[in-house]
């Protein structure tokens, strides 16, 4: 039976859980898996061992080799779950101890790493210039609120100005007729007796 790895992912913290049997053929396939989890830019993992039923000394140290791997780039890998017939086994053939728990919520719990806002914080290495910013310890709510309060005081000076709605346009007045000039209509306040000397002519 050949090793079986499921990859899941709880915050910033990539479980890797192992079933069957982690020889030396196995070694090679969690190795390979964890690469490409490196490779995509996870740093802290917790690796669930319940499902296995064999671990030879290969595949104990291929997990030894990665943990030192993850420790040089600021990471961290937590082993969980492994079962009480390789405990021993585990105990032996890990050269560098790594942080053991009785079950992968045990892992998980209070774990640093989990709750991080990645977008959050690489706005705010884009912001001061930074390639990466990477929260260690119990420091992330801290930093995250740090963020945000930088973000805001960022993004304030920025911001474009509300749109108005437009102005109704304002009514114009009634139209008026035009008033009539007296002087010049000929016709104007001349009366019956005028109208009929244009048409008689003068005597």
């Amino acid at each position: 039976m050949a090793v079986e790895l499921a990859c899941g992912q709880e915050g910033q913290v990539h479980i890797v859980a192992l079933g069957g049997r982690l020889d030396a053929d196995g070694a090679v396939d969690v190795e390979l898996g964890l690469q490409e989890l490196e490779a995509q830019g996870a740093r802290h993992f917790v690796i669930d061992a319940a499902g296995l039923i064999y671990a030879s000394s290969s595949g104990l140290k291929s997990l030894a080799v990665f943990t030192a791997r993850v420790a040089q780039s600021r990471g961290s890998v937590r082993l969980a779950g492994v079962p009480a017939a390789l405990q021993p086994v585990f105990k032996q053939g890990l050269a560098q101890q790594i942080p053991t728990y009785p079950s992968r919520a045990a892992a998980l719990a209070g774990h640093p790493a989990i709750g991080i806002d990645t977008g959050l914080m690489h706005a705010v290495s884009r912001l001061v210039g930074a390639d990466s910013i990477t929260p260690a310890g119990g420091q992330s709510s801290e930093l995250a609120e740090a963020a945000a309060r930088l973000l805001d005081a960022k993004a304030t000076p920025g911001q474009p100005a509300v749109p108005r709605p437009p102005r109704a346009p304002t009514p114009l007045p009634p139209s008026r007729e035009p008033e009539r000039d007296a002087e010049a209509d000929p016709d104007a306040d001349e009366g019956l007796g005028g109208k009929l000397r244009r048409l008689l002519g003068p005597k």
